[in-house]
């Protein structure tokens, strides 16, 4: 028996299954499993297009609504399209004043300010409407260029003129929404970034690039936290009454805050990161998302001569290390993402916003403890209905292990690369339902003595029917998938058609090993 177990062991069908049950808890421990807000309670606000879009203005939409609510820190906003003309934004919490904020920002446009050296050289209220014009992205040489162009009024183009004047090669640091009445909170890890900057170094550039009318947003590096404390302490608080910070920051430090009077805006770890650039031996940040800096363009030497001109253009190549279709593709990003921030995060279309549905967090848990409990019922009456069916209590077992692993493969897997909803939960539990038809067909197989046929024969005709009945469940799932427009039934055919994969190619196979182990231990003579 020792043998035959690690015989069982060494087989290629389990191998399979251990090493796709590892990267399965790998995904789960380093990304997590995320839930819907069914489970742990929140608030969806629907968005209806007024017509349907293609993906890439689909992209430019949700990436304009993100830009939106993360710049005044509505943390964890998810924001996910369906379909053609849907849109569904999530809140991890039922907050009234944070539905009500939510609904404001997509309600209203942002405020776009391209800032030269500490003063305003242009702004939305100066840029002509409907000048905004986006140039095709054309190959030169090996480069691909890209450029948009805009017309602003008379009074901005004296503005404009005047504060850059002198200035060549200066960027223009443009800021959608920028935090007139915040402090910034860094660790020195997220000040730094990848540069080789010193902490002094850093503060300077990033003082400058918030330099404003002779004033500058406040940042504070949080290493010493007393030394910080007592500086917060002196801010004036009736023009900083919030703080920006990093989601993970230590409770305490945030209850200190708190303390202190100001309002807490939490941004995700990755955009308090500025991103520095160099140019003519000049370091300075070309991206900060965390107050709003979404580019920052180089004067060009000709248009810094004090001449008034109505009319410019934006312009750059994309990086020359991508190959020339990735290179298109930047370039084209590049465009929508500088035509929105001159809009104001203005959307390409018109957009209707529902009434919101929201789940408080107790309602949520229980609908996961049920449907849990849901998921762990299936599996023992599939294990109880295939036991008394074939009154072998030996194959328990190797259900259990079966299902177990296929229940687990799927949680972490759509846990983990996306969000168990409840019609992804649905289908999970679909897929272990459906796990009784392929475990029964196999241990048909297995125990039915024909005269002339082998193990091997036996299990190919099982799994030749298996894959059939995978291979129709994956294709008429794939219509709900693509044309149904509803998140509960994109949930529900991803899950099962993950099930389905998952089933044919790792645990049935792995079943109908552990089956030809278990009967040849049963009928070995003793």
């Amino acid at each position: 028996m020792a043998v035959g177990l690690v015989n069982l062991v060494k087989d290629k069908r389990m191998l399979i299954l251990f090493v796709f049950l590892l990267m399965a808890l790998s995904l789960a421990y380093l990304r997590g499993i995320h839930f819907g807000i069914e489970f742990v309670g929140g608030t969806r606000i629907p968005v209806t297009l007024e017509r349907p879009v293609d993906q890439m203005t689909m992209n430019e939409i949700t990436n304009n609504i993100k830009n939106r609510v993360s710049a005044f820190g509505l943390q964890q906003v998810l924001v996910k399209s369906i379909g053609e003309s849907e849109i569904y934004i999530e809140l991890p919490q039922s907050d009234p004043s944070l539905i009500n904020s939510t609904m404001q920002i997509l309600g209203k446009q942002g405020r776009f300010e391209g800032i030269v050296d500490g003063k305003v050289a242009v702004s939305d209220d100066v840029i002509m409407p409907g000048s905004i014009r986006e140039e095709t992205p054309y190959v030169q040489g090996q480069n691909v260029r890209w450029e948009i162009g805009f017309a602003i009024t008379e009074a901005g183009a004296i503005r404009f003129a005047d504060v850059v004047k002198g200035k060549a090669n200066y960027p223009v640091y443009m800021f959608l929404d920028r935090p007139e009445d915040s402090v910034i909170l860094l660790s020195r890890t997220e000040l730094i970034g990848n540069s080789t900057l010193t902490e002094t170094e850093a503060l300077s550039i990033l003082n400058d690039v918030l330099r404003k009318d002779n004033e500058s947003i406040p940042v504070f590096v949080t290493t010493d936290w007393e030394a910080v404390k007592e500086q917060l302490s002196l801010i004036n608080k009736s023009k900083y009454n919030k703080t920006i910070i990093s989601i993970g920051t230590d409770a305490s430090k945030i209850a200190d805050l708190k303390a202190m009077g100001f309002e807490i805006i939490f941004k995700d770890p990755a955009d308090m990161v500025p991103k520095y650039t160099t140019h003519e031996e000049q370091v300075s940040v070309n991206e900060w998302r965390a107050v709003g800096l979404l580019s920052a363009p180089i004067l060009n030497p000709e248009i810094t001569q004090g001449r008034i001109n109505r009319f410019y253009s934006i312009s750059g190549f994309a990086p020359t290390n991508l190959p020339i279709d990735s290179k298109l593709e930047y370039a084209k990003a590049e465009v929508k993402n500088l035509k929105s921030i001159l809009s104001g995060g203005a959307l390409p279309v018109h957009i209707i916003i529902g009434t919101p549905t929201t789940i408080p967090a107790p309602l949520g848990a229980e609908f996961l403890k049920y449907s849990l409990a849901a998921a762990v019922i299936s599996v023992f009456v599939m294990m109880s209905v295939i036991s008394i069916r074939y009154r072998r209590t030996e194959i328990a077992p190797i259900i259990l292990i079966t299902v177990g692993s296929e229940l687990l493969l799927l949680i972490c897997i759509i846990g983990g690369l996306g969000t168990i909803d409840l019609g992804a939960m649905a289908g999970i539990i679909g897929a272990i339902g459906s796990g009784v038809d392929a475990q029964i067909l196999i241990t048909d197989e297995m125990l039915e003595q024909v005269k002339g046929t082998t193990t091997k024969r036996r299990l190919e005709n099982a799994f030749s029917i298996i894959m059939t009945n995978a291979t129709v469940a994956v294709i008429a799932m794939i219509p709900l998938l693509f044309f149904s427009g509803l998140v509960e039934i994109i949930g529900f055919a991803l899950s099962t058609i993950f099930g389905a994969f998952i089933g044919a190619f790792i645990t049935r196979p792995a079943y109908g090993a552990m089956l030809e182990f278990v009967l040849k231990v049963k009928n070995a003579p003793e």
